[in-house]
């Protein structure tokens, strides 16, 4: 994210790093440092699934930044906005589609008869294509697990035109409201999915089953107030940018968010399991966000060095590739001996963060371009529209 007039969003690009590492320690880190490292860092590394919701918060919020302007409007026409989006996501998604074809073919035809195998890959290759997966309970991680939250992303840029229109009703007490009732809504199928149990009785975690749970963690509906959220703190900011006020600070805002999701990600084992996933921590999300958007301070500086940027940059691609290259890293053990977790997720990060950046150099950018030459024709069917402002490059 370049400077753009009144000031820079480079640290919200260098957050993007930092969130996509966490969801990778999630997966991958736990087992190293169990025993180890206090139980208050264990938890905060176990809490790596609860920084997707910083990725939709923070979507939504970098979206209305380049996307509306001060009266509430889109300032490009929706044919653009979405050529933009669908060249920005869909050639790394379409890569690492195709990198995880092999061990998903192979895991459906250990696990079932070669008929049945084809059907589901087929079925569920064609609904992750057109990103899809997520409205689909058994399908949602079927193929490159993390590629569920592409699908919700999709939607919410199938959304957002529309919901853009809609935000200049949104002023002063009624806008706080707004924030509040957003993040309300968040909990709401949360906070109902612990008091009826849906999916019956048992433990509540990362590693707990059930098709409502499923449903409450992955569909694009139940995960939108994070997004909507995102987007009327990106409005305030653009009226706030706009102002002829003295621009303030966040150094306060951005320190009490970041302490606030450390705290709540240290006890991430006491709060119930889907109040965590999905909206509980949205508010210190939010703080955040808004406070590395103002500049930060201190912790605004640190993740605006420029070779975290540049990491930042990369963070999709790290996102989508941590589960192809971890199958790599299983192939290299056949010939390395990474029985040790730590040894096992030390080769997988020497892998993973170059594979990363050259991905983002050389398919994820120049691609982007090419996507969006090809979508030209049937953007410029689109009736007329006055010239787009300037768009932040990485939103």
């Amino acid at each position: 994210m370049k400077q753009q007039s009144g000031g820079s969003l480079d640290a919200l690009t260098g957050l993007r790093f930092l969130a996509a590492l966490h969801v990778v320690l999630f997966h991958f880190g736990t087992p190293c440092i169990q025993g180890v490292a206090p139980e208050w860092m264990v938890q905060v590394v176990a809490s790596g699934y609860a920084s997707v919701g910083v990725f939709f918060l923070l979507s939504g919020f970098v979206l209305a930044y380049n996307y509306v302007d001060t009266a509430g409007g889109m300032q490009t026409p929706p044919r653009a906005f979405w050529s933009a989006r669908v060249a920005r996501v869909y050639p790394v998604f379409l890569l690492m589609f195709l990198l995880s074809a092999v061990p998903t073919a192979r895991a459906s035809l250990a696990d079932n008869p070669l008929p049945v195998a084809v059907a589901k890959l087929g079925t569920a290759g064609l609904t992750t294509l057109l990103l899809l997966q997520s409205w689909v309970p058994r399908l949602a991680l079927y193929w490159n697990p993390p590629s569920w939250s592409v699908s919700v992303e999709a939607f919410f840029y199938a959304v957002f035109p529309a919901l853009a229109g809609r935000l200049e009703r949104f002023r002063g007490a009624r806008m706080a409201a707004a924030l509040v009732g957003v993040w309300m809504l968040g909990l709401l199928p949360p906070v109902l999915y612990l008091v009826l149990r849906p999916d019956g009785p048992g433990p509540l975690d990362a590693a707990s089953g059930g098709v409502w749970l499923t449903v409450l963690k992955l569909n694009p509906l139940v995960r939108l107030p994070e997004f909507l959220l995102g987007v009327l703190l990106g409005r305030v900011f653009v009226r706030e940018r706009a102002a002829a006020a003295p621009r303030r600070s966040g150094a306060v805002m951005a320190l009490a968010g970041a302490a606030l999701l450390l705290l709540g990600f240290s006890q991430g084992a006491s709060i119930p399991y889907p109040l965590m996933h999905n909206a509980l921590l949205a508010p210190a999300s939010a703080l955040l966000v808004y406070g590395l958007a103002r500049g930060g301070g201190p912790l605004g500086q640190a993740l605006a060095r420029p070779w975290l940027v540049h990491l930042g940059g990369a963070s999709y691609a790290l996102y989508l590739l941590q589960f192809p290259v971890s199958e790599g890293v299983h192939w290299l053990g056949r010939f390395v001996d990474l029985s040790s977790p730590t040894r096992f997720l030390a080769v997988l990060l020497v892998l993973l963060v170059p594979a990363s950046v050259a991905v983002h150099r050389w398919v994820e950018t120049p691609w982007r371009s090419r996507v969006k030459r090809g979508l030209q024709p049937w953007v410029e069917g689109a009736p007329a529209r006055p010239a787009p402002a300037p768009v932040v490059p990485g939103a």
